[in-house]
């Protein structure tokens, strides 16, 4: 028995795809999160899978760890080596303001652990990478002696131009192993070799911030999947879509921080392709958050513009999505003024929402729908976890009589506010960036999407939904199908009136072997796929724009092709061109993937005792409540439609079809919802 093992460990449940080699049969499920011991969580998932550790040939892990610790400000003491002069970076910030008008808002506060820890090292290099001034290692002992007083367990070395010349930074860290032992030390020219100094500085921050801490967790679970017979090496999805060993990823955490997501992003972009969708939008909804994300003209959006929070930026590869705090645990709330609110609190997985029965008393979105008859109460994750209404509804009469609101009605809103909530955060990565939503369609997933997106749809403007195979862990899919991907950019200042196409390619070539020989430490022996790209501006400007090189070499000729491209991508942005104008070339990226056997998706077959068709009454706003068909995904025939209003019931989620729409299933085993259904069930 060989299995291939995705398991994404979210903030409510943790979520589990296995593929049996040998048979082809797919096995999934969820599990509820351990916050407490998120390893523990991933072995009870195996064994709930009866998945032997010993048959588990290739294990990919998603993982919210560097996340929450992010958002929680749970991560270690970090201290900070900068060039002297320098020490304030984290401090000062950018003068952008998140609320231009409001006399009483402070910036964020800095990952660092306080101003005391914050250095300077009387050093100096060039924009050009010279040596103005020599480092002194005396003096960056003596330094060390001060982050050991004052309690750094993490440092993070940020030089200036270190990017350019690395030899002071690569002295620093030197003495600070020899001095400090094992505290962990992030660099910039590792973490993050751009300019703009706040942006690098922050970066490696974060990545020091959380070093000691995914290195526990790695090596916890790894111990723990060890003693459940998985000996094998794993890996962790990492960002930017590609996974990465568990051991290098604990050496760089902050590659991690949008790992979960990514994988649901992976898996998108696999199902469009094969349904043959070109556009589309995804919404991934689980139980504490939705991620919302875009693919156009079949490609997702990558970016290094990420912030851990507003004013908090992290210049690391990720794939483009968006998050809010609108899950199925979203708790619904009335503030001061006597409005209804969700979220973007969450009720987690311990309590969980009311109607879990495991303590939690405020009423959550899983409460609301459960009242409002869209969820199956002996049917929740294919019956192995029963819901109880009784609390679910003692949990809206409270909130309800505070806002007074009968419960039905305060179900239906909680539902609705969550809907324009998603809405709103699609808008973001469509209307603000000039893509009409109208043009797309909708992937949903996640264990509470297919519940949401006709709703969401319908305020778009979205002409249809599709709602893929196994959507309740659908993340989990991704990391199944991930391949092994390295993002390399390195700042390098050159300007078209004087560039030397030949030292382009040398720069190329050395990024590219960076690139290739990380993806070698990362387990990957076969030949690499390579793209390159340029980040270009006009010069004088302060923000670049990426374009890509498709040739392998790099001549006087293929450069003026870049630069004409850059031109028309300046155009599209901007509404003009700059005839003549010198372009700058700011950085070079190198994106280095290791593909892994392809897997072919399936829809999973009908399980014993799966409802074949039933009725029950549930409520739609303008409708009441209407007796509404129950039917097993598994059993619906390929391409014969079935009009709403309908519930699709599945092991990990369910797929409300409203009044006036209709659900046909595709060839491929995709739900594809569009108007034009009647009442009529």
């Amino acid at each position: 028995m060989d299995v291939h093992v995705g398991i994404d460990t979210g903030g409510t449940f943790t979520d589990l795809i296995a593929l049996d080699l040998e048979s082809g049969r797919f096995t999934a499920l969820k599990t509820s999160s351990r916050p407490d011991a998120p390893g523990r969580a991933i072995v009870t998932a195996l064994s709930e899978g009866e998945i032997p550790g010993d048959a588990v040939q290739r294990f990919t892990h998603g993982t919210t760890v560097g996340t929450n610790a992010l958002i929680e400000r749970t991560g270690c003491k970090v201290g900070l080596l900068a060039t002297r002069g320098f020490e304030d970076t984290p401090y000062i910030q950018r003068i952008n303001r998140r609320v231009l008008y409001d006399l009483s808002w402070t910036k964020p506060e800095p990952l660092v652990a306080g101003r005391r820890l914050c250095l300077g090292v009387d050093e100096r290099l060039t924009a050009s990478g010279d040596v103005v001034r020599e480092i002194d290692e005396a003096e960056v002992r003596a330094l060390c002696s001060e982050l050991r007083s004052r309690g750094a367990e993490a440092v993070a070395v940020c030089l200036l131009f270190a990017y350019v010349n690395t030899a002071h930074e690569q002295t620093v860290r030197r003495v600070l192993s020899e001095e400090l032992g094992d505290i962990p030390v992030s660099v910039s020219h590792e973490v993050a070799p751009i300019w703009r100094e706040y942006e690098r500085t922050n970066t490696t921050i974060a990545d020091a911030y959380l070093k000691p801490l995914l290195r526990r967790y790695v090596g916890s679970l790894d111990t723990e999947l060890r003693a459940a017979g998985m000996h094998r090496s794993w890996t962790i999805m990492k960002s930017n879509g590609g996974a990465m060993l568990a051991s290098a990823a604990a050496d760089a955490p902050v590659q991690t921080i949008m790992s979960g997501p990514a994988g649901g992003m992976i898996a998108a972009e696999r199902i469009a392709t094969a349904e043959g969708i070109v556009n589309v939008l995804t919404l991934d909804m689980g139980g504490t958050s939705a991620d919302v994300g875009l693919i156009v003209d079949g490609q997702q959006r990558h970016t290094t513009e990420y912030e851990i929070e507003w004013g908090l930026p992290a210049a690391i590869p990720v794939i483009d999505v968006k998050s809010i705090g609108a899950g199925g645990g979203s708790i619904a709330w009335a503030d001061r003024g006597g409005f209804l609110r969700v979220g973007p609190n969450s009720a987690g997985a311990q309590p969980g929402p009311a109607c879990y029965g495991r303590g939690g008393t405020q009423p959550t979105v899983t409460d609301a729908n459960l009242i409002l008859g869209r969820l199956d109460p002996g049917y929740f994750l294919g019956g192995r976890m029963g819901l109880d209404g009784d609390r679910a509804a003692t949990a809206l009469e409270e909130l309800g009589s505070t806002l007074s609101m009968d419960t039905i009605e305060l179900a239906s809103a909680i539902v609705e506010i969550a809907d324009e909530n998603m809405a709103n955060a699609i808008k973001m990565v469509s209307l603000e960036r000039g893509h009409d939503p109208r043009r797309f369609s909708l992937l949903a997933f996640g264990g509470a999407g297919p519940l949401h997106a006709a709703a969401v749809a319908r305020s778009l403007g979205i002409p249809e939904v599709v709602i893929p195979p196994f959507p309740g862990v659908f993340s989990a899919v991704g990391l199944l199908l991930a391949d092994l991907r390295v993002d390399k950019v390195w700042t390098q200042g050159f300007r078209s009136s004087d560039v030397d196409a030949a030292e382009v390619q040398r720069q190329f070539d050395r990024i590219t072997a960076r690139a290739v020989g990380e993806l070698r430490q990362e387990g990957f022996d076969g030949s690499p796929e390579l793209q390159r790209a340029i980040n270009m501006r006009y010069l004088g400007q302060n923000y670049e724009h990426e374009v890509e090189l498709p040739e392998s070499e790099i001549s006087d000729a293929a450069l003026e092709r870049a630069f004409r491209r850059f031109d028309a991508i300046h155009r599209e942005r901007y509404g003009y061109e700059i005839d003549g104008e010198t372009i700058e070339l700011v950085s070079f990226k190198v994106t280095a993937v290791g593909r892994r056997p392809r897997v072919d998706l399936h829809e999973p077959s009908a399980p014993s005792g799966a409802v074949q068709r039933a009725t029950r009454d549930v409520y739609f706003r303008g409708h009441g409540w209407v007796p509404t068909a129950v039917l097993h995904r598994a059993s619906m025939a390929a391409m014969v439609p079935a009009a709403g209003p309908c519930l699709v019931q599945e092991d990990g989620s369910t797929t409300l079809v409203p009044p006036g729409m209709t659900v046909r299933k595709s060839a491929l085993g995709s739900l594809v919802l569009a108007e034009g259904g009647t009442d009529e069930p």
